[in-house]
């Protein structure tokens, strides 16, 4: 999965207003900016603080996105080439796992009121990344295990 430019960068709300669903115009997660993909994945502070956690957990909190970076596909395109190969497909994976569920827990903000919050978006990524290594995911599994030094 990777999302590129083109209708991944369309705004969110306008997508959802063009289906009759629920649409803020605003990030669920910060109420500042425009909802993106782009900002809800890795433009907004909370995507940034639960990526540096979720990352942080397997010793790769470094590729963090940063405020500079505005672009998902870019900044995961940049972090993927910087991994050694035996780490390579674990971080896809646990970037692919914090894609998915920053978007599930901002579906819970818009579509069933919750408040964001980094704690429950946060175990429900290790909910999945225990199912995720459970069905096999063996690249994620040793990258959680230690292999990445972390």
């Amino acid at each position: 999965m990777r999302v590129t430019s083109g209708k991944a960068s369309a705004n969110v709300s306008t997508t959802s207003a063009r289906q009759n669903l629920p649409h803020p115009e605003h990030c669920p997660f910060c109420d500042q900016e425009d909802e993106t993909i782009h900002h809800l994945l890795v433009g907004c502070v909370f995507a940034r603080q639960f990526w540096h956690i979720l990352l942080s957990q397997v010793g790769l909190n470094t590729l963090s996105p940063q405020p500079s970076d505005t672009s998902f596909d870019e900044w995961w395109s940049w972090v993927s080439n910087l991994a050694a190969d035996e780490l390579r497909k674990g971080l896809n994976s646990i970037i692919i796992l914090g894609a998915w569920m920053l978007w599930r827990h901002r579906n819970d903000c818009v579509f069933n009121g919750i408040s964001p919050n980094i704690a429950i978006a946060l175990i429900m990524a290790g909910d999945e990344k225990s199912m995720w290594s459970l069905a096999g995911a063996k690249a994620l599994t040793a990258l959680h295990s230690g292999v990445a030094g972390g």
